[in-house]
């Protein structure tokens, strides 16, 4: 079933000239706009921060040092499949097997060129678009350079490079358009030719898939809907939609059937993501500017809000304006109940069917319907869920509705042309449209080369391999008599840990860079994770490694042998108190204005036993109470175990929990749940703690308020599970310190959160040390850490 008139023309079969001086005009532009950068790409980290970084350094590992599925640089020792690393899989592994054949080949190099050729490439299925519109072959090689300047994917040039494949979605609509074309032959060609390239992209990102899939669904429904009557249950509409459903099928049978058959950790990796509705578009992040400075400039003039990040689609200004002429008329049609020109705009049919297909999309990366009240729909739409930045969706409205633009402008300039007393002024009017639209796509494009060649924190933009004469970390370790060997692991501090939806602890991205740095010059994994959908229990044991001394450490039992971890250290960055407290177990044997070194032993990371031993020395000079012991006299010592609740289960499954102590835990439906409000006997510093169970679809945060005896905060504070590392077994430990000024002022605790579990609280002076042993057959606890012998309430499970 076709419903578009194919293009047969004598200007669309001679068309080449045209598409060479289009390639042509962009190659200068790039050339002029981004500089060394286009001559010279190795040269250039087009980011160090963040996922920058990140995405080099996951490539480049792979590259050294994997082949096949399995990625080993970050998650050590268990590693991670290469398509939760967002290092272009199908790339990583073509530059590994011609690494294994002799021929090395400069991993930034190769991104950074291929992600420049993408822009490029995104011209032609452009080109022949804009000409399927019937529209002059200069004005569609102009609107085709305009419309890739101002991509939205530029911006992904920043950061998230798998995403900044221009080309992807102008290719994957010009090969949709051929397919449903009434003079096509061999349509199924065309959808072959799509699914193939859908799931190509899908090795590149997974988000191509879902934004292949969408696209191919939108465009099929609105031109299945926009037939005459007569042909919607006609023999060939069963035939189109045989051939959609098994280009969408086939594909995702192939790569989530691979997926599943390779990755072992599958039922363990977070099945509700964050972010379905933080990272969605919205009329802010499509019709309104979002490049600063012009950003600032247009809020304080109208006032708009902030746009997510996630969600940029801007279209330009000039489309901006078109829309309010198009809501204009279809306001008109609405009027005169004209149903018909709705369904069926008078627009070719390249557009007919894409802009309705575009407004479609554009509601879904809006979020719509489930903002109507829907969200409960969200648990039950399997793969759509984990794709949680909703608002990238709208990347296939800004092709769609520019293409649009572009058709609508020029109609306008041959209306004007046609009027006696306006005809004048048709030719200026369009011409300072396009001036318009190309100083907005110019200054989009020259904005990212700036922020390439002029990084706002770091000179520094090199990622050496090793073996490479720029290494710096092996000479480090030369000048302090050590080498990379005696080491099995590199853990950075600040200490981050990200990519589980659970825990997410970043402090700095000097610390994700050096580290990475060191990893690829040394040849060394990381002991930490900076990945995507990271298995929870993987992420629990890692970040035990930053834990408490009186907590186990379960990762050290897969640790293949006892050599210690190498410590890499920002010299310049501020460290908290975890950070601190695990960089006082190292040895420090290398320091510049840099770095520092240090050598962590892994029995320094564990001293359960030796406070075991402790208790029993200090025992009888403790000063005992009813229910614990203190190392001086604390009476304001408050706990509650919930080992009686006051009421049931606050949700169903609350009572399937088994608690981390005693005969019972806490839990809350929703809003707030008080645990402590007394004043102070004395003024000092107080730590209150309380553990949370940390495999609820929602996680508490444990707020703290010091109140004046009148009842006016004086200071307030809180802890969020998701930066805590104090984590034992399925339960983490959320703390929060205040420091009481005068006697009789007023602590307030509280936890607030949806359908929560938590158990444990205890509210001590900062500087007394707590014991408590709550039966005679439980675990002694120290300072609210229960000291539990492995295995812990829920062991690690057994590698595959």
């Amino acid at each position: 079933m076709s419903a578009i008139p194919a293009l047969k023309s004598k200007s669309q079969r001679s068309g080449w000239l045209t598409h060479l001086l289009v390639l042509a005009a962009i190659v200068l532009l790039g050339a002029l706009l981004f500089g060394d950068i286009a001559w010279h790409p190795g040269e250039y980290l087009f980011s160090r921060d963040g996922d920058g970084i990140k995405n080099y350094y996951t490539a480049a590992w792979y590259v050294q040092h994997d082949r096949a599925w399995w990625f080993s640089g970050m998650n050590y020792p268990f590693g991670e499949h290469v398509i939760f690393t967002d290092n272009q899989p199908i790339l990583a592994y073509g530059l590994a097997a011609l690494r294994r054949q002799g021929v090395a080949l400069n991993v930034v190099a190769v991104f950074n060129g291929l992600l420049l050729l993408a822009q490029l490439l995104s011209a032609p299925p452009l080109l022949a678009l804009l000409r399927r519109c019937r529209l002059p072959n200069w004005y569609a090689s102009i609107t085709t350079v305009l419309i890739v300047l101002l991509a939205p994917q530029l911006e992904r040039l920043l950061g998230h490079y798998a995403l900044a494949y221009s080309c992807v979605i102008p290719m994957l609509w010009y090969l949709l358009v051929r397919a449903t074309e009434t003079g096509t032959r061999y349509p199924g060609r065309w959808y072959v030719a799509y699914g193939a390239f859908m799931l190509l992209t899908a090795c590149l990102h997974p988000y191509y898939f879902a934004i292949s899939a969408l696209l191919l669904l939108a465009y099929s429904m609105v031109l299945w809907w926009q037939l005459p009557a007569g042909r919607l249950r006609s023999r060939r509409t069963l035939v189109f939609w045989a051939r959609v459903l098994a280009t969408l099928v086939l594909p995702a049978m192939l790569f989530q059937g691979g997926l599943l058959l390779t990755d072992p950790n599958a039922a363990d990796r977070p099945s509700l993501p964050y972010g379905f509705f933080a990272y969605s578009s919205s009329v802010w992040s499509v019709f309104f500017p979002v490049e600063a400075p012009v950003q600032a400039w247009w809020q304080r003039i109208f006032h708009t809000p902030d746009p997510s990040w996630e969600g940029q689609a801007y279209v330009g200004i000039v489309a901006t304006a078109l829309t309010l002429g198009t809501l204009w008329r279809v306001g008109r049609r609405l009027r005169r109940r004209q149903w018909q020109r709705l369904r069926r705009p008078a627009l070719p049919p390249v557009l007919r069917i894409s802009l309705w297909a575009g407004f479609l999309v554009l509601l879904f990366s809006m979020g719509w319907p489930f903002r109507w009240g829907l969200e409960g729909l969200l648990n039950y739409l399997g793969p759509i869920r984990q794709f949680r930045s909703i608002g990238r969706f709208a990347w296939i409205f800004y092709y769609f509705y520019s293409v649009y633009a572009a058709y609508a402008l020029y109609q306008g300039f041959r209306w004007l042309r046609q009027r006696p007393h306006w005809h004048r002024w048709a030719g200026p009017a369009l011409a300072g449209c396009l001036l318009l639209w190309a100083a907005e796509g110019v200054f989009n494009a020259a904005h990212k080369a700036y922020q390439i060649q002029h990084p706002t924190q770091h000179a520094e933009r090199r990622l050496p391999a090793a073996g490479s004469a720029l290494v710096q970390y092996p000479q480090r370790l030369k000048r302090a008599g050590r080498s990379s060997s005696e080491f099995q692991a590199i853990l950075p501090v600040p200490f981050y840990l990200v990519g589980s939806e659970v825990f997410t602890l970043f402090e700095g991205d000097e610390s994700a860079y050096q580290s990475m740095r060191a990893s690829l010059e040394t040849g060394l994994p990381l002991a930490t994770t900076m990945l995507s959908r990271t298995p929870l229990f993987q992420a629990q044991a890692t970040g035990q490694l930053a834990s408490n001394p009186a907590i186990d450490k379960a990762i050290l039992a897969r640790y293949p042998d006892r050599r210690p971890l190498l410590m890499v250290i920002q010299a310049k960055e501020p460290l908290d108190s975890v950070q601190r407290s695990l960089l006082a177990r190292g040895h420090i044997f290398y320091r510049d204005s840099t770095v520092w070194l240090a050598e962590l032993p892994l029995a320094k990371l564990e001293a359960r036993p030796a406070l075991l031993a402790e208790f029993e020395r200090q025992r009888a000079s403790l000063v005992a109470y009813a229910g614990y012991w203190a190392s001086a006299p604390a009476p304001e010592v408050a706990y509650e175990g919930f080992n009686q609740p006051k009421a049931p289960p606050a949700f169903p499954d609350a009572g399937n929990i088994p608690p981390l102590l005693g005969a019972g835990a806490g839990s809350l439906r929703k809003g707030g749940f008080a645990l402590l409000n007394q004043p102070m006997p004395r003024a000092g510093w107080y730590e209150a703690s309380v553990w949370a169970y940390v495999r609820t679809a929602d996680l508490p945060t444990l707020h703290a308020s010091l109140l004046s005896a009148s009842g006016t905060v004086l200071d307030s504070t809180k802890a969020e599970t998701k930066a805590s590392v104090d984590i034992l077994g399925n339960w983490a430990r959320l703390t929060v310190r205040l420091r009481v000024r005068q006697s009789n002022q007023r602590i307030r605790l509280w936890l607030r959160g949806r359908r929560i579990i938590f158990d444990e609280f205890e509210l001590r002076p900062s500087n007394i040390t707590v014991w408590r042993q709550n039966s005679p057959a439980g675990p002694l606890v120290r300072n609210n850490y229960p000291l539990i012998a492995p295995p812990i309430p829920v062991a690690l499970p057994e590698p595959k």
